[in-house]
């Protein structure tokens, strides 16, 4: 009944309050004849004022009007693929655009930023400034859907609404018209500023082939595809593992000259396959001249081929020489073993993928990326690798293994209980905010980082600064997460992502206050980091001695801000007084790492030295089997059994508190690891250099680790097709006949180290075919394991691999606008085409003229409120106060 008047009610049952108008009334004039009659009738006026203005305000009145305003929202391609000259020629027209004589003061504006995904960059506000390169996200890819449909969820809806996008037209994810059909159905227009361009001058590598798998010793031919827009001359390198080939035979050299036609060109290589494992292969072109090539992202090509062969171990040593007489056993078992520093495992899954078995010999943490961490456990679960971890001081609980991915696959748990472990640590974070681009981020992964090296058992606590913060405060800096045990972390990591840090004026307070939260806490190693610019007011030098007196080590880290030279000298002293460290402006990438380095600092009382003689189980299987007795060893990383008692533990150390693990193993997933606790070095391990039996033992649990070779009657093929990867595997048997029905479990390692189900149909006799999408740019490693049936008759698995790799995101392919599909948006929602060139004061983004104008409800039920008690006083002040105006003359 309400709604075509302009003012609705969103519950009108209060209204049925309005019949205590009729016994007010009755009252008044029955009881109320102590008062004048004028008096009378004004009190009973405003007390039906009050009661009227009570109910209407208790039934939410709102006020409705046309409104007024109108909210542009400007959507911004951000992606790579657009000229920066186009990009800077857009934003200024987007400026005036904003600022033009039609935009009234009520008008909003607001902004998005998109490229493989969207962000908004300014919520709907009159005064919204619009950066529109402003996107912190993956910019090697546009989605235009994203961009759309995060603008459509920011409109309000008070007021008519505007789209303006900007961009290029070249979407390589989402559909875009779909967004743009949901925005029309709104009513919305959606404007478009078409970024127009082409580069006529281009070459592009468009693929790189060779064969998926090839035999040992097979001579096979690499083929580039190469593309270029004019006959354009260049260099060509092809590299193999990273090492460059000699393409030219006679003059030995690794780069030879080529001239390319207007066109497609394929040019063919014979490669000579003389190692087992995966060859990962990259074609680089070079132009002569730089103009003549518009886009260096798409010159390469790159491929991978897996090559049958016997097995081949990687052995990463965290100090170079740590495990010589490791490597001079595998020699003398003719396993081939190549040593790498951890800096190689950077090549990613690809790289860990040619080999059937990889060592971590005191390597720690810190030294690998998340990504690659990510992709050790994968390298195991999916890939069916085998993983031997060796201890040392950086290894394992001490080495900032705890929670990380990697660990998920070791047969032991490295966060031993209570009555495990030795002493206690303790670790106080301050944050102050730096100069850093998405600097509230960075913090946030540095504090998790650190948090994830803990044990469950050590202190940890987290200082900001922050004025409106609640708790223990010290002129604003303040605990975002108590100093307490960390226990399953989930708590720390919670305050973690949820803190803000802000910039404190000293580091006083927070030095103060991380003292008082580290010097009662029953800990042996106590430590605090601290990252900053340097430029609050250094602490005072009594404080500084309370740390040096109270063993309490500071690392610092230094990032470039308004710090001064004399800040980072501030800093550096400040690590060497206390027994910290001193980083100098890190890359933000490095932080994590450094956290987590810095945070295992509290984490050596998992370390246990002495000397120790280990026990044998006898075993007549697995990888210590008919071995009855090992060296003693002089220490040891402390580590528990993992529970469920699938993880086999042969030998262990005996110590006054039980068996504490020496030497385990299990399967995990596809497949293997193992974890030896104590080192191979000179530290703890010489008994075991010097011990006779040292190949033969680490031999069988290597062969027992190691990836199987890959079965001969299985052949998996892989290509490319539009945006998808296609997987085909022929299966036969002995007598050469196909096997159908086969079970499969197909896995897809995409480039982040992700992975996801591939599902194989039979496609015909022996014959089965899946596909995935392809994202994103890197290689796609694809694990596809079945039961077969072994010489002893057994069940077991086999795995035969394949892969894709994609050298350079779909963004770089395209040489030239689509403006097509923006005109096709604008076509659709009612929009108008907005050229660069077109003058600013032609355009009026705030033209209201066929936009769907909405109706503005205003809330006035509190200002109903306000002016009923204000009346109901004054109602009080006439039945109670009297005024003799005889009395005052």
């Amino acid at each position: 009944m309400f709604d075509q008047s302009p003012i609705q009610f969103e519950q009108p049952g209060w209204l049925l309050l309005l019949l205590m108008l009729v016994p007010t009334w009755w009252i008044a004039f029955r009881m109320g004849r102590s008062l004048s009659r004028f008096r009378r009738w004004l009190s009973s006026s405003i007390r039906t004022i009050v009661i009227l203005l009570l109910a209407m305000s208790l039934a939410r009145p709102t006020w409705v009007e046309q409104s007024e305003s109108i909210t542009v929202t400007v959507v911004s391609d951000a992606s790579r693929s657009i000229p920066v000259s186009e990009k800077l020629r857009a934003s200024s027209l987007v400026q005036d655009l904003l600022r033009g004589p039609g935009k009234l003061p009520e008008d909003r504006v607001a902004g998005v930023t998109l490229g493989a995904s969207a962000q908004p960059v300014a919520h709907p506000h009159s005064e919204s400034i619009i950066d529109l390169d402003v996107f912190d996200g993956d910019r090697k890819a546009t989605d235009l859907a994203a961009g759309l449909d995060q603008a459509l969820s920011l409109l309000p809806s008070d007021t008519a609404n505007r789209l303006l996008l900007v961009s290029d037209g070249n979407q390589t994810r989402g559909n875009v018209l779909e967004v743009a059909d949901i925005a029309r159905a709104n009513g919305i227009p959606i404007d478009v500023i078409p970024i127009r361009y082409e580069f006529e001058n281009e070459v592009l590598i468009d693929a790189l082939k060779v064969p998926t798998r090839a035999r040992l010793g097979q001579t096979i031919d690499l083929k580039v595809f190469l593309r270029s827009q004019k006959p354009t001359s260049g260099s060509l390198t092809i590299l193999e593992n990273d090492e460059a080939l000699i393409l030219d035979p006679v003059s030995g050299a690794s780069r030879i000259d080529i001239d390319l036609p207007a066109g497609p060109t394929v040019l063919s290589f014979p490669i000579s396959l003389d190692t087992g494992g995966a060859h990962r292969f990259e074609a680089i072109f070079t132009p002569n001249d730089t103009v003549a090539d518009g886009l260096m992202e798409n010159n390469r090509g790159t491929g991978i081929t897996f090559v049958a062969g016997e097995g081949r171990l990687l052995l990463v040593e965290g100090n170079p020489g740590e495990a010589e007489a490791f490597v001079r056993a595998m020699e003398q078992a003719g396993i081939e073993t190549v040593v790498r520093s951890p800096d190689a495992l950077g090549a990613g899954i690809a790289y860990l993928n040619g080999f059937d078995g990889v060592v971590l010999a005191d390597v720690p943490r810190w030294s690998i990326s998340n990504q690659i961490d990510s992709a050790l456990r994968a390298y195991v679960h999916d890939l069916g690798g085998g993983l031997l971890m060796i201890g040392g001081v950086n290894s394992f609980g001490a080495g900032g293994w705890i929670d990380s991915e990697t660990s998920k696959v070791l047969p032991l748990r490295l966060d031993p209980p209570e009555e495990r472990q030795m002493v206690r640590g303790a670790l106080a974070l301050i944050m102050h905010s730096t100069e850093l681009p998405r600097a509230n981020y960075w913090s946030q992964q540095t504090a998790i980082a650190a948090i994830e090296a803990l044990t469950s058992l050590d202190y940890a606590g987290i200082i900001t600064f922050n004025y409106g913060a609640t708790g223990k405060s010290i002129n604003g800096v303040s605990w975002a997460y108590p100093m307490q045990v960390v226990g399953n972390k989930m708590a720390a990591i919670a305050a973690a992502k949820s803190m803000s840090v802000g910039d404190m004026p000293d580091f006083q307070s927070a030095f103060e206050l991380a003292f008082d939260g580290l010097k009662d806490v029953p800990a042996g190693q106590k430590h605090v980091i601290v990252i900053s610019d340097g430029d609050p007011s250094q602490p005072s030098q009594p404080l500084i001695d309370s740390y040096a007196d109270a063993g309490i080590t500071v690392t610092t880290i230094m990032f470039a801000g308004h710090g001064t030279a004399l800040h980072r000298q501030t800093m550096r002293a400040i690590a060497s007084y206390t027994g910290g460290r001193f980083y100098n402006e890190p890359s933000p990438k490095e932080l994590p790492k450094i956290f987590n380095k810095e945070a295992s600092v509290v984490s050596r009382s998992l370390i246990n030295e002495g000397d120790f003689q280990p026990m044998v189980n006898f075993s007549v299987s697995g990888p210590t089997k008919t071995i009855d007795e090992v060296p003693g060893v002089r220490g040891f990383i402390l580590t528990v059994p993992r529970e469920g008692g699938l993880a086999q533990i042969p030998i262990t150390i005996p110590t006054n508190k039980g068996q504490d693990p020496l030497y385990a193993y299990w399967n995990h997933g596809l497949g293997k690891s193992i974890a030896f606790t104590s080192d191979l070095s000179g530290r703890w391990g010489s008994a075991w250099t010097e011990w006779p039996g040292f190949q033969r033992f680490w031999e069988q649990g290597v062969r027992w680790m190691m990836r199987p070779g890959s079965p001969t009657n299985v052949l998996v093929r892989t290509r490319v097709e539009g945006d998808r990867a296609v997987v085909e595997m022929d299966a036969s048997g002995e007598d050469s006949g196909f096997v159908n029905f086969l079970k499969t479990d197909a896995k897809v390692l995409l480039p982040d180290s992700d992975v996801v189900d591939l599902e194989l149909e039979q496609i015909g006799p022996g014959r089965y075919r899946g596909d995935y999408p392809l994202e994103s740019a890197g290689s796609y490693l694809v694990n596809i394991a079945f039961p077969t049936v072994g010489s002893d008759g057994e069940t077991v698995t086999q795995n035969v691999q394949g892969a894709v790799s994609v050298p350079y995101a779909k963004e770089f392919q395209l040489i030239r606008d689509n403006a097509a599909l923006l005109r096709t948006i604008a076509d659709r929602t009612g929009g108008r085409i907005i050229e660069l060139d077109d003058p600013a004061e032609s355009v009026d983004l705030f033209e209201k003229i066929d936009l769907e104008i909405p109706l503005a409800p205003k809330r006035v039920w509190d200002l109903l409120a306000i002016i009923a008690a204000s009346l109901f006083l004054l109602d009080v002040a006439i039945r109670r106060l009297t005024f003799d105006a005889r009395s005052a003359r």
